[in-house]
């Protein structure tokens, strides 16, 4: 009898974790979908999917004012909503999943806030001011990336000019409307003198869903030797 009780218990204990370990929340503009994660300033959308139950069987509550969120929306079965952090200092951000049947909470999530550095672009996935023709020739597009962030809200670059500053060939810069390098700055680039060239990269402009266009910082890779 006794051993039957503690076979209960232990499965008991089983299921209540597994229902709580099939609930996934993750912000979509976080590049890390295990990171409870909000941006100051930025887009949050929170989304939430739980193996074990329909959207229309649970609902979100922010605890605390410090979080506000929006109308949640459902589509198939996931549910969605945006998030305003306001944590000022050491303020919590609380969301719990609530049912809609036993109005009891399901489960609570801690979130925490991060400042959105200013975007940059670069080529492709290359870092630091220095690169190999032979690398730089692989990569095919500007990207916009927030550095030592992990918000991911998907800008894209829209145009930028290209100088290299010891072609003399090339009597003026390329302009280019696209996020693309395209035929003539690879050309440019085939060109250039590795150790002695310079590719500046300047008029860089990026775009977003529902925003305007902004203008993004110049950067400029050395061409070095392979």
């Amino acid at each position: 009898m006794r051993a039957g009780l503690i076979v209960f218990l232990l499965l008991a204990v089983i299921t209540a974790y597994g229902q709580n370990d099939s609930i996934y929340v993750w912000n979509k503009w976080c590049a890390r979908k295990d990171t409870l994660l909000l941006f100051n300033s930025g887009n949050n959308m929170i989304k939430v999917y739980c193996r074990s139950m329909k959207p229309r069987e649970y609902k979100l509550r922010s605890l605390d004012r410090s979080l506000r969120i929006g109308t949640p929306t459902i589509k198939g079965d996931t549910m969605s909503v945006l998030a305003m952090p306001y944590p000022g200092k050491s303020r919590q951000m609380r969301l719990a999943i609530v049912s809609t049947k036993t109005h009891k909470t399901i489960k609570t999530l801690d979130f925490s806030a991060d400042d959105i550095p200013q975007p940059i672009a670069r080529v492709g996935n290359i870092e630091g001011p220095e690169v190999t023709k032979k690398v730089l020739m692989k990569h095919t597009s500007l990207k916009v990336i927030f550095p030592n962030s992990l918000y991911a809200y998907p800008y894209i670059v829209t145009g930028y000019t290209l100088t290299d500053s010891t072609v003399k060939r090339v009597k003026k810069p390329l302009t280019v409307r696209t996020y693309k390098m395209v035929t003539a700055v690879m050309k440019a680039i085939n060109e250039a003198v590795p150790d002695s060239s310079y590719l500046r990269f300047t008029n860089i402009t990026a775009i977003c869903p529902e925003c305007a266009t902004r203008e993004l910082p110049d950067f400029k890779l050395k061409l070095k030797k392979d």
